[in-house]
């Protein structure tokens, strides 16, 4: 025993002393300044290694030496390699050089998606102006971008031929909140408020496999979080807004607060818009309300470690859809998320990241503020559930590598009624007392479930090469529990319904000299039928006059896409092409069957439905282009211009709801405390119409804006606009058509409008 004490002391003890001197110090951008986070920091010869955290902080435990030679490495840098002795290891700053492969940061944080050869990142949106209508308006003036209107809410995000499900959106890199209108009365962007908004992440296409099943591309929204702090910390911000045309007004408070270990952030605000009055006078009916609320809570509970808890509730009121049969009396939505990741695992696991999220919609639409009330009350009452989670592992196998796998699931279960009662005779106008009351199944109690894996790598071949690509495999099941009689006598083999899909994409970007760069990627992106074209029974749904019909039975859409990129950036100018071109097969569209008559009101035209089907092929080409060069110091001048050509190939006829040419040119005057902004919009003839969903063209229009931001104090910044400033009287071409309404004729956009926004933060 006496000499195993002897030992311990002559042996073990020297070693854990020797292990208790400590390398520290910082990784910086030597251009920036900023920090470089998760750097790697190798001890060469002593098989020791450390990450640096969120501020490019390290700390390496290492034995006892006269002196080190460490190698520091990080992605789109040139690798560090010196000698330091045991004094100069004690506080190091390290600068790393960048390398001209990368001009664009590597997210690796659990809320932000990698920005990969194929991603965009929009605009910082901390500069308020005026206030958009929801997170839908902001997509408005983006190259390639339109906005499906139904009235001053609920507008939806079209990018080229791709809408609805094709695209995927989602919030804080995963969360998704499913629309439990079929009318769409309620998608996604309605649930998250502009005004919390930090930036728009969108990945063009099929081209990353991470985020769900992707088909046209990924649109991600981020929602502000505080800071991160070494010592307690309080602030926040009031704003509030108005514009002229429609008297309308909003308010906003958010609160946020950082220390040691964790921060927290809630806001809330209310919305009254009113109607509003196009160019030419005419009052449109798009009044709406909205109250929201939400909190975020983070606390890092031990060092690389961080769990983040989210809450999210908003809330609609009396909102009109000029361009739906019905209007909303309610729209309320709960979400509730979490994300826990780990970080600095293993010299080789970089990460290990968890999401989960559960998000309610109940919706409540009627008729009461329509003409047809008089003959029959109509009252939908619709809720929608979805739950989902993720699972990814980001793997650093060499210096110039980057590999993520995960699993990831979604859960989306809706169910609803309508309730009509029908007060009098179609026919003869006569009162029916008591009424007749009917009660129609919209969703009929059904689910679609969706599991994925994925497997996706980044690896710089050279300083001027990098190539991404990724798969996925998805299963997905979809039931129908309550069909409606004449559904379940429609397809009489009604059952859980299962699919596989496999997704795949390659990329390559290319960086040259004197600031070009050249972009390549190929991909497949595949997308499941939605509830809406499985199991909807003989209800309108917004595109036409038409009821439609399910079908269990649809294959899944496949994007087979290539996409081609070139830009350059300057001290001067800076622009970039995208040209594209895809071919859809299995198309899912909706087709006129004279074996399906009209449902509800069939003494109404049309006396057909639509049934969902699959078509053999479509495709679509285009381009984006966008720029700006700077004339003067202070005075620059952009403009943007993208076009898509989509067309269905069985049809012979061009695919519906395609926005038409537009382009964007503009001059920006900027200083230190304000700015103006004059753009103008120009938007061509759209003549490629779908004569088969009945429409029709829409002439071309250009209008103008000019807008002011000045901060006048610390802390406090006015924006001005007045928007459409020559009183144009004009409408887009997704604009859906007025029905039902009391007044005829299309969706036409403001005339002009004085807008006020003031924000003061502190």
């Amino acid at each position: 025993m006496k000499n195993a004490i002897i030992l311990f002391i002559a042996w073990v003890l020297p070693a854990l002393a020797l292990a208790q001197f400590s390398i520290n110090g910082k990784v910086v951008d030597s251009e920036t300044l900023k920090p470089l986070s998760y750097a790697i920091i190798n001890a060469e010869g002593l098989n020791r290694a450390a990450y640096a955290d969120e501020q490019g902080r390290f700390e390496l435990a290492v034995p006892q030496q006269p002196a080190y030679w460490l190698s520091v490495q990080h992605l789109g840098f040139e690798t560090f390699s010196a000698q330091v002795s045991a004094e100069e290891a004690r506080n190091l700053d390290i600068t790393l050089n960048a390398v001209p492969i990368v001009i664009e940061e590597i997210l690796v944080q659990g809320n932000d998606m990698e920005r990969t050869a194929q991603s965009d990142i929009m605009p910082d949106f901390a500069t308020r102006i005026s206030q958009p209508k929801d997170v839908g308006d902001l997509f408005r003036d983006i190259p390639g971008f339109g906005v499906i209107k139904r009235g001053g809410y609920a507008m939806d995000p079209v990018f080229r031929s791709f809408r609805n499900e094709q695209l995927n959106v989602q919030y804080d890199g995963g969360v998704q909140v499913m629309h439990a209108c079929p009318n769409r009365m309620d998608p996604i962007t309605t649930h998250v408020i502009p005004e919390e908004v930090e930036k728009i992440e969108l990945i063009r296409g099929p081209f990353s496999v991470r985020y769900g099943q992707t088909m046209g591309g990924v649109i991600n929204i981020i929602t502000k979080r505080p800071e991160a702090a070494d010592a307690f910390t309080i602030g926040g911000s009031v704003e509030s807004g108005y514009e002229s045309n429609g008297n309308s007004k909003l308010a906003r408070l958010a609160l946020n607060a950082a220390g040691k270990g964790y921060d927290v952030m809630v806001n809330g605000g209310i919305r009254d818009f009113g109607n509003y009055q196009n160019g030419a006078g005419v009052e449109i009916p798009t009044s709406f309300k909205s109250y929201d609320y939400s909190a975020k809570i983070g606390i890092n509970t031990f060092k690389d470690h961080r769990f983040q808890l989210g809450w999210r509730q908003s809330f609609g009121r009396d909102i009109l859809h000029v361009g739906l049969p019905m209007d909303t009396e309610e729209d309320n939505s709960s979400v509730l998320s979490a994300d826990y990741v780990a970080r600095n695992i293993s010299p080789r696991l970089y990460s290990i990241t968890i999401k989960a999220f559960a998000a309610q919609v109940d919706h409540l639409m009627s008729n009461r503020w329509r003409p047809n009330f008089m003959m029959t009350e109509a009252t939908s009452t619709v809720d929608a559930l979805t739950l989902g989670g993720k699972l990814e592992l980001s793997w650093l196998p060499t210096p110039k590598s980057q590999l993520y796998t995960g699993l990831d699931l979604r859960n989306l279960s809706r169910d609803g009624e309508r309730l009509r009662l029908v007060k009098r005779n179609m026919m003869t106008g006569a009162v029916i007392d008591p009424p007749m009351q009917l009660i129609d199944l919209i969703w009929q109690d059904a689910q679609v479930n969706d599991v994925g894996l994925f497997v996706e790598s980044r690896r710089f071949i050279s300083e001027r090469l990098s190539l991404t690509g990724g798969a996925r495999i998805d299963l997905v099941r979809a039931t129908i529990k309550n069909p409606a009689q004449d559904f379940a006598e429609l397809y009489p083999t009604l059952h859980t319904d299962a699919e596989w899909s496999l997704s795949a994409h390659l990329s390559a970007d290319y960086r040259m000299k004197q600031g070009w760069d050249l972009q390549l990627a190929l991909g497949r992106g595949v997308r499941t039928a939605t509830m809406e074209e499985r199991y909807i029974n003989h209800f309108t749904l917004g595109a036409d006059a038409y009821e439609y019909v399910g079908n269990p039975m649809l294959k899944p859409e496949a994007n087979h896409q290539a996409e081609l990129s070139i830009g350059r950036e300057t001290d001067a100018y800076q622009w970039r092409m995208t040209t594209f071109y895809s071919y859809i097969t299995n198309y899912i569209t909706a087709a006129v069957d004279t074996t399906l008559s009209r449902k509800y009101m069939p003494q109404e035209e049309p006396k057909f439905s639509r049934r969902f089907q699959n078509i053999n092929a479509a495709t679509q080409m285009g381009f984006e282009l966008e720029g700006s060069v700077q004339l003067f110091r202070h005075l620059t001048a952009y403009g943007s211009a993208a076009f898509t050509r989509a067309q269905n190939l069985d049809w012979e006829e061009p695919l519906a709801e395609i926005p038409p040419f537009a382009a964007t040119a503009g001059l920006k005057y900027e200083r230190k405390f304000y700015s103006l902004d004059l753009k103008g919009r120009f938007v061509a003839r759209q003549g490629r119409i779908a004569s088969s969903f009945g429409e029709s063209e829409t002439p071309g229009f250009n209008v103008f804006d000019l807008k002011v931001f000045v901060r006048p104090l610390p802390g406090l910044s006015v924006g001005a606009a007045v928007l459409n400033l020559l009183d144009r009287n004009y409408y887009e071409h997704l604009n859906r058509g007025y029905r039902n309404m009391p007044v005829d004729g299309l969706i036409y956009e403001p005339g002009r409008n004085v807008t006020l926004f003031v924000q003061y933060s502190f």
